[in-house]
């Protein structure tokens, strides 16, 4: 697949290890001016602590968070920088016999325009038995992830900095260059566990 440069943004993977499973989740990072080694060190630092405030709490103690990876997409061979360092490695803080690693909760990244090219997902992962009655998630579980996700990217929200949606593709066809949006809105629409088949073992 073609490489489609995506002008002054990064993408920070959070990493989590689960069930001998390695699970991922990206946001991208849209910013004034070229990306820097100092900036994706600033970036990393700052989402690693933001997700482990706001996200982790209310995962299965059997998640790992082990890393963030931040990459500059302007270039195919853009500078990258791995976080590891104080608060990682962190557990989940939810006890009890863990979900299979393919059950997920859906979160959307909406930005205020219609279309394909202008919302995105998440698929968290990592749960424990105690917060399913198998199907659909107990109490506000929901609402507490919307929320957490939303600090983590207002968080983010500083300076030139936005947190945006990266659409790479139009009518199927590849773009010369990424088009990115920014986030508005954080969105839950149903508590019913959704399914990543890719992460099974």
């Amino acid at each position: 697949m073609q490489f489609i440069p995506v002008i002054n943004t990064v993408a920070l993977r959070f990493i989590h290890e689960y069930l001998n499973q390695r699970i991922s989740n990206t946001l991208y990072v849209k910013q004034d001016n070229p990306v820097t080694p100092s900036d994706l060190t600033d970036l990393a630092a700052t989402a690693a602590n933001l997700w482990a405030q706001n996200i982790i709490p209310k995962l299965s103690s059997s998640t790992n968070f082990v890393l963030v990876s931040a990459k500059d997409l302007s270039t195919q061979n853009g500078l990258v920088f791995d976080y590891t360092d104080t608060p990682l490695p962190l557990r989940g803080g939810v006890s009890g016999p863990p979900l299979p690693s393919n059950v997920a909760v859906v979160l959307s990244l909406r930005t205020g325009r219609a279309g394909r090219s202008y919302r995105g997902r998440i698929y968290l992962g990592g749960f424990s038995e105690t917060q399913s009655d198998g199907n659909y998630m107990f109490g506000n579980l929901l609402e507490q992830l919307r929320t957490g996700l939303l600090q983590v990217i207002n968080g983010l929200n500083t300076g030139s900095r936005s947190v945006v949606v990266v659409s790479r593709f139009f009518e199927n066809n590849p773009r010369s260059t990424g088009v990115t949006t920014p986030i508005t809105a954080v969105t839950a629409r149903t508590v019913r566990l959704a399914s990543q088949r890719k992460r099974l073992p």
